[in-house]
């Protein structure tokens, strides 16, 4: 009788099955920050495109209207009150020197957003997506406690005045740990007009009322809508508004003699990492995401979507940045009316921001750039040589 000889197969032991598990753990170790750097380094990509759209957009907006957008006139303005028509019938957004709603508004006909330029209530505009005006390395597109949709881009102010009207002084505003760490934000005051000018969004002014402004500088390609609210629209009729006495119209491709190529327009905004969602920061630092990051892309005159090139961008993971843990960093966030926190350029990636110049080529700009060379590329007059190879 023939038996059959079993075979048997040969398998795994505990300690090679160990050794594989350990193998294919290594290998993930080595290949995610590959993988992952390789994931941001195409966010980077991805963001740079879409400011230099913002640029080509800006650069059909000076070919309809042989001007730049403006920046807005007041925060938080209302569309309502910056059409052709009344409440009823709206008519046309106003042009760039009298629509108070900023160049992220004035834009979007080029961005191929013209339904969107067409929404005639402030509370639907504000919550209308545009997911052009979001970096993928910082954030989701998505709408803040305010329920608006935020932005993560700002038009660019230089500093040139302190207030009242003495010249201002890149050295004694940065670093923020040097003499004068409130410096920097008076110089964003004196250029956005001076004391009392951010509350220009207040009562209603009567025809030919002086202006609050103490120096009047606005020195960058988009400038303050030189236009105030009088009395807001009414059921058939406009609002009611005038021409600001002293402020400069809204800027021809001819008024910017440093060369549409080394003057910067748009650029990332800092949003501190743990302020992404637009909430307030826990007591007692200052509300950054109150004041700076709370209004999104339909604002007007306001840090959510002007900064100033007074002092270097800034990375977003930066801990110090108005953290009342910091004394010098905290008083940079400190304004005339309270807490202004963030007036200041930044990103989520590593190393410096995306930024769009006046003749819409997109650049990288380091966050160890000189502030001197940054406050220079938001000038457009300023005559300052710039080296680029600083950037």
């Amino acid at each position: 009788m023939r038996s059959n000889s079993s075979r048997l197969k040969a398998g795994f032991t505990l300690v090679e099955l160990l050794v594989v598990i350990a193998i294919i753990g290594i290998l993930v170790a080595l290949l995610l920050p590959a993988i992952q750097a390789a994931r941001e380094a195409a966010r980077r990509t991805t963001c740079l495109n879409q400011v230099r759209q913002m640029g080509i957009a800006m650069q059909n907006h000076v070919d309809t209207y042989k001007v730049f957008p403006t920046g807005g006139n007041v925060p938080n303005p209302q569309i309502e009150d910056y059409t052709t028509g009344g409440l009823n019938n709206p008519g046309k957004p106003n042009g760039p020197n009298k629509q108070g709603l900023g160049a992220f508004y004035q834009i979007l006909p080029y961005l191929e957003q013209n339904a969107v330029q067409g929404i005639t209530n402030q509370a639907a505009l504000q919550s209308t997506l545009i997911p052009l005006y979001n970096c993928p390395s910082r954030r989701a597109p998505g709408t803040g406690p305010a329920r608006v949709q935020l932005t993560d881009y700002a038009t660019a102010q230089p500093a040139t005045l302190y207030c009242g009207s003495s010249p201002y002084d890149p050295l004694a505003a940065w670093p923020f740990n040097g003499p004068n760490p409130a410096f920097a934000i008076r110089s964003y005051w004196c250029g956005d007009g001076g004391p009392g000018s951010w509350a220009v969004a207040g009562p209603p002014l009567p025809p030919g009322a002086s202006p609050p402004q103490t120096a009047i500088n606005y020195g960058g390609v988009i400038v303050r809508t030189p236009y105030r609210r009088i009395t807001g629209a009414s059921a058939n009729a406009p609002a009611v508004g005038e021409i600001i006495p002293g402020y400069p119209n809204a800027i021809k491709p001819a008024q910017v003699s440093d060369g549409l190529s080394n003057t910067l327009v748009i650029s990332e905004k800092l949003v501190r990492s743990d302020l992404y969602e637009g909430q307030q920061p826990a007591p007692p630092d200052d509300a950054a995401g109150r004041v700076s990051d709370d209004k999104g892309w339909a604002d007007g005159w306001d840090p959510d979507s002007v900064r100033f090139t007074g002092v270097p961008p800034l990375s977003d993971d930066d801990q110090s940045v108005c953290r009342s843990s910091n004394p010098a960093f905290r008083r940079t966030c400190i304004g005339f009316g309270g807490s202004i926190p963030a007036l200041f350029f930044g990103s989520a990636h590593s190393g410096g921001v995306n930024a769009v110049y006046a003749d819409a080529s997109g650049h990288f700009i380091t966050f160890d750039v000189d502030h001197l060379v940054f406050n220079a590329l938001g000038t457009r007059d300023g005559a300052e040589i710039v080296d680029m190879s600083q950037l």
